[in-house]
């Protein structure tokens, strides 16, 4: 009889309303076919919305059972058949957005460890489990060899921030944010709005608006990245927060971007009152959490050419791109604080992150 391989692992069996949400268990050692990776797992993220999706507040389709965890900074272990540039040892980012391999111009995709819709569940099939474990197989297009000056100057733990951080400046690359422009981000003080305000200064915005309920957290931007960027608290009033977004881009100055990541409880109303604060030929890109059909002021982005943008995640070369602002200096990987698990116990983890989706905050697992 063979003996197999095995590997600790957290499984998702299904919907419980309280915890332990995961199993800890162990499940068969992954192996690379062609064209994949193994990775030994180093540091993993745990999403802030992982507990709504555990309890079913929120709605993921995955095929169970499955290792959840997308994303990881992790290890090389081996390599499939052909593959050139990849090799054991080397330190790399894993992206979790699985791409169909067979259509060029629009491919399905899976979140890795996280859910997959309607016909992207046939690449769950083959890439469904994620990070909580000690090792998991992805596409070789989704690993990003991290340089190893990078590598010296963070930890693991530290560079997991380039999980989030990849998330924004996919949405800045789609608004072709230049050096020197001036951005609106509209839900600035959670986990994705921070690394927003983080990545937009890194590209070179002139200034940023960043917008939150709560002026505290908006000030420590100011104390941490200076003058350029501006705290906004919105009124309510549409139109009063429409003048004031262009009172805050400065005098001379226009509104170039808006960049939307309002999670799904917040209001849209301070998204259409930036976008109505749009320069002509401005963009929005719209990558929050929100669920329900929503209001534009269409006079306004017609009659100024303004483009508006939905985004899912980033595009392949821009993690490689990221890497080149962290090593310059521009973008920090340090910034912030950062609560680490072990892989045993995942569960206080997804009740940790869910408590704590503060700017700047991010909830580990390690193996």
């Amino acid at each position: 009889m063979t003996n197999v391989r095995t590997i600790k692992a957290a499984l998702y069996e299904g919907v419980k309303p309280t915890s332990p949400y995961l199993v800890s268990t162990e499940i068969p050692a992954p192996v690379a076919q062609r064209g994949d990776v193994v990775i030994t797992i180093l540091a993993s993220r745990v999403v802030t919305y992982f507990k709504d999706m555990v309890t079913g507040k929120r709605f993921f389709p995955s095929i169970l059972p499955m290792v959840p965890g997308p994303g990881a900074i992790g290890i090389v272990k081996t390599v499939g058949a052909g593959l050139v540039h990849l090799k054991p040892g080397q330190m790399v980012f894993i992206d979790p957005t699985v791409l169909a391999r067979d259509h060029p111009i629009a491919p399905l995709a899976t979140m890795q460890g996280l859910f997959g819709f309607g016909e992207g569940q046939k690449l769950q099939e083959v890439w469904r489990h994620g990070s909580w474990a000690e090792e998991t197989v992805v596409p070789a297009e989704n690993v990003t060899v991290i340089p190893p000056s990078l590598q010296q100057k963070y930890k693991p733990e530290q560079l997991i921030a380039l999980m989030t951080h990849a998330v924004t400046y996919g949405g800045f690359t789609a608004a072709k944010l230049k050096a020197g422009q001036t951005v609106v981000i509209t839900g600035s003080t959670g986990t994705f709005g921070s690394s927003a305000v983080a990545v937009a200064l890194a590209m070179g915005a002139r200034r940023v608006i960043a917008t939150g309920r709560t002026r505290r957290q908006l000030d420590e931007y100011v104390k941490i990245y200076g003058p350029r960027v501006v705290p906004f608290v919105p009124t309510g009033d549409e139109a009063k927060d429409t003048e004031a977004f262009v009172q805050a881009a400065g005098e001379g100055f226009l509104i170039d971007v808006v960049f939307d990541m309002l999670p799904p409880v917040a209001s849209f109303d301070i998204v259409r009152s930036a976008i109505s604060a749009l320069r002509a030929n401005g963009t929005a890109v719209l990558m929050g959490g929100e669920q329900a059909n929503i209001e534009l002021p269409y006079p306004h982005i017609m009659s100024n050419n303004i483009t508006i943008k939905g985004k899912f995640m980033y595009n392949r070369a821009d993690p490689t791109t990221l890497l080149g602002l962290a090593d310059a200096g521009l973008l920090r990987l340090d910034v912030g604080e950062y609560k680490t698990f072990r892989l045993e116990e995942i569960n206080e983890a997804i009740d940790w992150a869910a408590a704590n989706s503060g700017p700047f905050s991010t909830t580990i697992v390690v193996p």
